[in-house]
Formats: C-alpha cells, structure tokens, sequence
C-alpha cells in the first residue's frame, strides 16, 4: 500500500484521533454533586426514660458514611410523631466520562444492607401509653432499652 495514497492517509488520521481521544475519555473527570439530606426510615424505637431512640435505616448508604441531620418528635395525647433527616458525609470520588458512559448503559447494581444509625430524642414527658407513628402514619415498634442485668 502506498503510504501517500488517500485511504493510506485517511486510515492513519482516524488513529491519530482514536490515539488522542480514548485516553481524553478515561481522564476528564466529572464531579459529583453533593448528595442532599434525605428522610430515615425508622424501623425501631427503643425508650429510655424520656428519652426515644430512633433506629433510622437508609437502603443505600453505608453505616461509616451515615450521620443524623435532623430528628424531632412531635408529641400528642395519645402518639408521638417521629422523623430523621439523614445525610451521606461520605466524599465521592469523581467518574471519569468512560465511568459515566457505561454507567449509562450498563447501570450498576447495588448489593448491600445499608446503614443503620441511631438518633436519641428526648420527650417533654414519658412516652407511657402512647403509640410512636413516623410522618407518614405508619406505627412504629418500641421496644424498652434495659440498662442492666435483671435479677
């Protein structure tokens, strides 16, 4: 093949720009986003005195990377209304565009129990008789937290 015959240049051109582009691809890197605070499912509340001890579980994130936000409960006659606001302190890495591409096609698959963490808040009186509900009315398990051996 003639090395100055058009297809001859026209094939080189097109690695030349391959040669430069692929390794363009794997190293711009985008940043993420701050991941924003998110409501906790509470699965469990342990009482202690006056105190409520929200067990707030997230499907996603891990239990190192998980921190309380907000917690509040808000106090009835007959119920207690409780809500977490949880957050990832974790820092992400940043995705190179290759990442983000085969993300995009390929979406990664998430195996994992997530995080748990436990937020303490305290009540203007003992919880007794009332039921706790999270903000979307779903009652909650309570269970009493025991401070020592029993004899």
């Amino acid at each position: 093949m003639n090395p100055l015959s058009p297809s001859f240049l026209w094939r080189m051109c097109c690695l030349l720009v391959l040669a430069v582009a692929i390794p363009m691809a794997v190293s711009i890197r985008e940043p993420r986003p701050v991941e924003p605070p998110f409501n906790g499912w509470i699965d469990l509340v342990e009482v202690e005195g006056r105190v409520l001890i929200l067990r707030a579980i997230s499907d996603m994130n891990s239990t190192e990377c998980l921190k309380a936000d907000e917690a509040e409960a808000t106090e009835f006659e007959t119920s207690v209304r409780v809500r977490v606001v949880l957050r990832d302190v974790c820092p992400r890495r940043e995705r190179t565009l290759l990442e983000k591409w085969r993300d995009q096609l390929w979406p990664p698959a998430s195996i994992g129990t997530g995080g748990v963490v436990s937020v303490p808040v305290a009540l203007d009186r003992p919880l007794g008789r009332r039921k706790v509900f999270d903000e979307e009315g779903r009652e909650i398990r309570v269970t009493s937290r025991t401070t020592g051996p029993t004899s």
